[in-house]
C-alpha cells in the first residue's frame, strides 16, 4: 500500500485522480483509499463485511474535512454478488486500485472474475504487488489472459512490482521516435 501510495502521490501529474471515481478492492486499512480522497478522486473503499467497521473509522478518521469528496466504505466480497452490489449498467469506475490483495489467498479466481467485472474498457487498474510465492507468479499469468499489463515501477530489494493495466487491446500505444 505505501509502494502505491507513494506513486500516486509522486505521480499525480500523470495519474490525475482529481474528480475520478476510484474503487479499492481488498482496501484493509484503508491507506490507499485514503491517499486517493486527499488527492481529489471519488472513492469507494471495499471489504470484508467484519473489516469494514475499523476501514470506515480509519477513512473518516484522516479524511474528514479534508477532501473534495468523503470517502465511502462498502462490502466488497469478492466474486460475491458483484452484479447486484456493483451493477455493470450503472457502475463506472475510472480506477480500480489495489495493494498486495494476492498473498497467499485462497480466493484468486473470484479475485479475477472481480477485477473483470469492475473493470470497463477504459478502467485503469494499478495493482502493488509484492511476491512472496509461486502462486503469485501463476496469477499474474491468468490476469494477464484478460488484461495487458505494463510494469510502472518495480522495488526489486522490497519484491515489489507496481503495475498498470487494462483490459485486452485497450493499453495506449507510445508513439515510437522516428528516425531521420
Amino acid at each position: 500500500a505505501l509502494v502505491l501510495c507513494y506513486f500516486l502521490e509522486t505521480n499525480s501529474k500523470q495519474y490525475n485522480l482529481v474528480d475520478k471515481n476510484v474503487i479499492e478492492i481488498g482496501a484493509g486499512t484503508g491507506l490507499v483509499s485514503i491517499v486517493a480522497s486527499l488527492l481529489g478522486a471519488l472513492v469507494t473503499a471495499t471489504d470484508l463485511p467484519e473489516l469494514l467497521g475499523n476501514l470506515q473509522h480509519n477513512v473518516l478518521q484522516n479524511t474528514k474535512l479534508k477532501c473534495k469528496h468523503q470517502p465511502c466504505v462498502k462490502e466488497l466480497s469478492w466474486g460475491i454478488d458483484l452484479e447486484k452490489k456493483f451493477p455493470r449498467a450503472s457502475c463506472h469506475f475510472d480506477y480500480i486500485m489495489a495493494a498486495d490483495v494476492v498473498y497467499h489467498h485462497p480466493f484468486l479466481d473470484e479475485l479475477l472474475l472481480t477485477f473483470d467485472h469492475l473493470c470497463k474498457n477504459d478502467t485503469v487498474i494499478m495493482w502493488a504487488m509484492k511476491f512472496r510465492l509461486d502462486k503469485e507468479n501463476q496469477f499474474v499469468d491468468r490476469f494477464q489472459t484478460l488484461f495487458d499489463l505494463e510494469v510502472i515501477s518495480n522495488f526489486p530489494s522490497l519484491n515489489i512490482t507496481l503495475y498498470k493495466a487494462m483490459r485486452k487491446g485497450r493499453m495506449k500505444v507510445r508513439p515510437s521516435k522516428l528516425s531521420v
